[in-house]
């Protein structure tokens, strides 16, 4: 773990606002999204590519409307992504038993050692990016984090 701290803005007076702490952590989480990405890049793997193989792994074999959805894409860009993965024996389209206008996907034996690469990968560059925090920092991040989201889950209930 580096001792190194990343240099950081000056720390105003005041406690910052909402606004100013939301915007700081959309430019952080855009940061952390591009840097994420970088060693699948290196490999010629995309971003969507990784995400669907980590999708499918979760899911077991599910649908690929429910992808679609979970991921935030059209239905044309799954089916592209779905025929790749694919044609490099990775994934597999099944009949689903319990609605035959659906199709469920499934990793391959191809497909599981590509997910030990990707999941190696993620780790590896995940204790790169959090290496600057120590233990303390971690735990305390977590724990923001954890609040916060279920802040958020709360009022969009509300809603």
């Amino acid at each position: 773990m580096s001792s190194e701290k990343a240099s950081a803005p000056p720390r105003q007076e005041a406690s910052p606002s909402g606004a100013e702490l939301a915007e700081a952590l959309m430019r952080t989480t855009h940061a952390l999204r591009r840097f994420a990405g970088q060693p699948y890049l290196q490999r010629g793997w995309s971003t969507s590519r990784v995400l669907l193989m980590l999708a499918v792994d979760e899911a077991g074999t599910p649908r690929m409307g429910e992808l679609k959805d979970r991921l935030g894409i059209t239905g044309r860009s799954i089916t592209s992504l779905v025929d790749g993965l694919e044609d490099e024996g990775l994934l597999r389209r099944c009949d689903d038993p319990d609605d035959r206008r659906s199709t469920r996907l499934e990793i391959t034996a191809k497909g599981h050692e590509h997910l030990g690469e990707i999941k190696a990968l993620h780790a590896a560059h995940a204790e790169l990016t959090f290496g600057i925090l120590d233990d303390a920092e971690r735990s305390a991040l977590l724990d923001m984090l954890d609040r916060l989201r279920a802040h958020v889950a709360g009022q969009s209930a509300r809603v």
